[in-house]
């Protein structure tokens, strides 16, 4: 008691909202421990004092504070039978109107709580009354027996007063009130009001939630609490709520079809469904069994499995199997065991087809067209009909390229009123008016009339001080009021008193002293904290801001190489150099930093490092400067690691090293030690199959892929995984992989055609993309200009597609074969192995290589002036003489390759070799190519017959 009349006392002298919060806890704290008469008489008016603060906040804490106070009453003294009905409900009941949103929430939250306490009050008082009966006689006797009739109009007067709040609650402008409300007690005010007006009050106002096309949560919150309210009205609901459940099923949102899924579990579980709805559920509900979403599909097997549970064996198998038989790839008998159904379900539906189907325009005829090839497959009709309308026959294209089957197609068909449902809520829709775009999270600063302020976070130039001055008596003329007011004038504090017009100043300069003294409150005012913040607040950001931009800059120039070919280069394909050093195919080419040296990689087990100012052809002999041999095995790959000071190379014995290369340093013999070794585990993880290095600045990571599905970030450093990823098998194996220039993603490409996307920084698989014809992808590269673009080399055609990662389609295709462009039924043999790109300035330019022996020079900017830098050894003396011609297929932009039959004329007027001239070409399959730049640019190419060429 104490420590009560302490704290009491102090309660209204309080005005920090934050002493005000803390005064509510420790009286929360200590209600527990108090009698009946302290709460009610003591505690209880000032919980009603903080209800009316003029802090929304402290409003808020107080109806809860209030709300679990009242809860540990557990006997009503006789002088405080009437504190709810003429004391408490009328001192919150204008919280149910309040201007803050915060203090309608709390309210909502609360209500059914202050509801179930109110009755068990009435109730205590009543049971009160009926022992005192037998005790008392006389006019007390009289007096219990009146307090006994009166308990009904008690009651009815205690329920009018909660159902005029509740109503208002249910009606508010805010849908997080009415969402607050449904999830905390919504159960609660139907035992409170009984079941005739849990009907009438509570599901009349609930049902109108879903007409909120807008807010999803809100329509999810009513699936979760209509259970509730269900099974306290009883079986005779289900009329009413058949149809609610039906449009919960058909819902634009999947989380609120999740939501109705669960709902209708339940009430069968509960018994509230009746055997004509739930076989009208069955038949609406089967066809989530192969939904792309994995709760809907979890949702639906638990929705059957509890079905298969009520009914009968012969109700199971005569009106429930038919539905599940199109979805399950076997029959079963333990239909009510979830596992056991999972275990048998077909494979869903492909998401991306999903999705492209639900937004077509003209999704009708798309189905319309479906079902007839359904048809013509069942052998119902005997041919089907080509599409006549053009968008339609160009929906089914892209559905076919996205992998579409036709086990895809029945499972579409099956989906076919969900889906028409779907499309045809989403196009209601429409635009969402100013209610929906608060719900959307954009909020309209010009509407509300604020007034914009913006700081640069690049710092200024110094300007003069006259400029300086005249732009600060420019700034204080705009500045509002309100930024006067809270950060002061801007203008130089003077310490001299303004002098009258005319009058001369007898000093221009006080004392020193004299102005510290006079000054400090002028600085002090103007210098306060809020300025002070905001000052600390812009030099971090600016800060921040710098060191984001040179972290970009320094990744983005780590990324592409410092010295890219010249502006308008086009190598003429002269050989300079034929290097023969190897004995065996050269499977990687990978060019320093600085462009000082190049290294090779071969299945001969060794790794040369070339001298790149020997390759301009001023010496007789060009041999290599360096070879490392102690690794073992087949050199598969290699990089250059922290500015070309390391090469990390890799081997199938699954052996990887970082060597130590000294090329460029006296003494004149080169040297080269192994730094760093690891050694993978072939049975667990396989030999390593690409490997990148980066720098994250606190890192040094070399990411290597290997065989068995691993990618692994090997800090440099710390000798220790910076990250692992595991890549599903299912996909393919990996063939190569490529890094985003800023590292926030990577993509590898596998043998079966798929592009996986990974987040880096949170180390989780983003999308997966396949190739139309899944064909093994080579060669995987970063776009240099559109971020979300990766260049990749597949199998077949010489075929090089730009894909955008971010929504799967095929951009762009470079397409040097005969065979028709894009096409998958006669696909030619050749593939490119070897593909390099460079930015060269915002006019990107690509070099390929592959089977076919010949290097092409693309330019992606003016495709027609592509070429062929140098043909095979197997071509005639001349290159071939090709054209290319650019267009639209299916969405994607194709640049072809045509061989054009050349012409005598020009044969005789081409300068011819001699008797005795050797085809340049390679005569074998062209594994890589680079280029590197000394005085002019080079392009250097290996082969897999151990051949190095460098070019120019």
């Amino acid at each position: 008691m104490v420590l009560v009349s302490v704290i009491t006392s102090c309660l209204q002298t309080l005005h920090s909202c934050d002493s005000k919060l803390a005064s509510l806890e420790l009286v929360l704290h200590l209600a527990p421990r108090l009698s009946v008469g302290v709460l009610l008489d003591r505690i209880t008016p000032y919980l009603l004092h903080f209800c009316n603060d003029p802090v929304p906040r402290v409003r808020a804490q107080a109806v809860r504070t209030l709300a679990k106070v009242l809860a540990l009453v557990k006997e009503v003294p006789r002088n405080d039978v009437n504190i709810y009905p003429e004391y408490i409900l009328p001192g919150i009941a204008h919280l149910a109107q309040d201007d803050a949103t915060i203090v309608r929430l709390a309210y909502a939250e609360n209500i059914a709580h202050l509801a179930e306490s109110a009755l068990r009050f009435l109730e205590l008082v009543q049971e009160n009354n009926v022992n005192t009966e037998h005790d008392q006689s006389g006019e007390d006797a009289e007096e219990a027996l009146h307090s006994n009739e009166n308990y009904d109009s008690e009651l009815q007067a205690l329920h009018e007063m909660v159902q005029q709040k509740v109503v208002t609650l249910l009606s508010d402008s805010e849908n997080i009130v009415k969402q607050s409300l449904m999830e905390n007690g919504i159960t609660r005010l139907c035992v409170f009001f009984g079941r005739q007006k849990a009907n009438d009050v509570l599901l009349s106002h609930m049902i109108t939630f879903l007409n909120d096309k807008n807010d999803w949560h809100l329509r999810g919150a009513f699936f979760d609490s209509i259970v509730g309210v269900a099974a306290y009205v009883g079986w005779q609901s289900s009329s009413i709520l058949k149809p609610l459940l039906q449009q919960g099923l058909s819902d634009t949102e999947e989380f609120v079809i999740y939501k109705a899924l669960n709902s209708l579990t339940c009430m069968c579980q509960l018994g509230l469904l009746q055997k004509p709805h739930i076989y009208e559920f069955v038949s609406d509900i089967a066809p989530f069994l192969c939904h792309p979403n994995l709760w809907i599909r979890y949702g639906a097997v638990g929705f059957i499995t509890v079905i298969a549970q009520h009914l009968n064996v012969a109700d199971v198998y005569c009106k429930l199997m038919p539905h599940l038989n199109p979805f399950i790839t076997q029959p079963i008998i333990q239909i009510d065991k979830e596992l056991v159904l999972l275990s048998v379900l077909k494979e869903p539906v492909s998401r991306s087809i999903f999705d492209y189907a639900l937004r077509s325009k003209d999704i009708a005829s798309l189905f319309r067209h479906l079902l007839l090839r359904q048809k013509k497959r069942a052998g119902s009709i005997p041919e089907c009909p080509a599409a006549e309308d053009p968008a339609i026959a160009q929906m089914l294209k892209k559905l076919l390229s996205q992998g579409m089957t036709e086990p895809e197609e029945d499972k579409l068909l099956a989906l076919k009123d969900f889906m028409l449902k779907s499309n045809k809520a989403k196009a209601n829709m429409g635009d969402p008016g100013p209610a929906g775009e608060g719900l959307s999270g954009v909020i309209d600063l010009l509407t509300l009339g604020i007034t914009g302020r913006q700081v640069d976070l690049v710092k200024p130039r110094a300007e003069p001080d006259d400029k300086r001055a005249r732009k600060h008596t420019k700034q204080d003329s705009t500045m509002n009021e309100e930024w006067k007011s809270m950060f002061g004038s801007q203008e130089p504090a003077s310490t001299q008193p303004p002098t009258a017009e005319g009058q001369v100043k007898k000093s221009s300069a006080p004392p020193p002293a004299l102005a510290a003294v006079q000054s400090g409150p002028a600085y002090q005012r103007r210098l306060n904290t809020c300025r002070v913040e905001l000052q600390q607040l812009v030099q971090q950001r600016r800060e921040q801001s710098s060191a984001e931009r040179k972290h970009k800059h320094m990744m983005e120039s780590a990324e592409w190489e410092s010295r890219p070919p010249p502006p308008g280069w086009h190598p003429k394909g002269l050989l300079v150099a034929h290097l023969h050093e190897h004995k065996a195919a050269v499977n990687r080419i990978r060019v320093s930093d600085e462009h000082s040296i190049f290294a090779t990689a071969s299945n001969d087990g060794t790794v040369k490092v070339w001298d790149s100012q020997k390759m301009e052809g001023k010496t007789t002999t060009t041999r290599s400067v360096l070879t490392y041999s102690r690794i073992g095995g087949h050199v598969k790959t290699l990089t250059f690691c922290q500015g070309s000071h390391y090469l990390a190379v890799a081997s199938d014995n699954g052996s990887i090293q970082l060597l130590a290369v000294e090329a460029n340093k006296p003494p004149k013999s080169p040297k080269v030690q192994p730094f760093q070794t690891r050694a993978l585990d072939l049975q667990e993880d396989g030999c390593a199959v690409d490997i990148h290095h980066f720098n994250s600045g606190a890192q040094s990571v070399l990411a290597y892929a290997t065989v068995n599905g691993s990618l692994v970030g090997w800090d440099l450093r710390s000798n220790s995984n910076a990250w692992t990823l595991r890549h599903d098998l299912r996909l393919g194996l990996i063939t190569s992989f490529t890094v985003d220039m800023h590292q926030c993603w990577l993509c590898l490409g596998t043998s079966s055609g798929t592009m996986a996307c990974w987040d880096m920084r949170f180390q989780l698989p983003i999308s997966n993309h396949t190739h139309p014809a899944r064909a093994r992808i080579r060669r995987l590269l970063m776009h240099p200009l559109y971020q979300s673009w990766v260049i990749a080399a597949v199998q077949g055609n010489n075929e090089v597609s730009m894909w955008d990662m971010e929504t799967g389609d095929r951009k762009f295709t470079l397409w040097a074969s005969s065979a028709p462009p894009l096409s998958e039924m006669q696909p030619s043999p050749h593939s490119v192995h070897g593909i390099y790109c460079s930015p060269a300035d915002g006019n990107p330019l690509l070099l390929t290589a592959g089977s076919d022996m010949r290097i092409r020079f693309w330019d992606l900017v003016y495709p027609e002036r592509s070429y062929i830098v140098a043909g095979g050894a197997n071509d005639s003396l001349h290159c071939p003489s090709v054209m290319y011609s650019r267009k639209i297929i299916e969405g994607t932009e194709v640049v072809q390759e045509i061989h054009s039959k050349q012409k005598s004329g020009v044969l005789e007027d081409t300068p011819r070799r001699g008797p005795d001239s050797l085809p340049v070409g390679h005569h074998d399959i062209v594994t890589d190519i680079a280029t590197f730049q000394t005085t002019q640019g080079f392009i250097v190419t290996a082969s897999r017959d151990g051949i190095v060429k460098v070019w120019k």
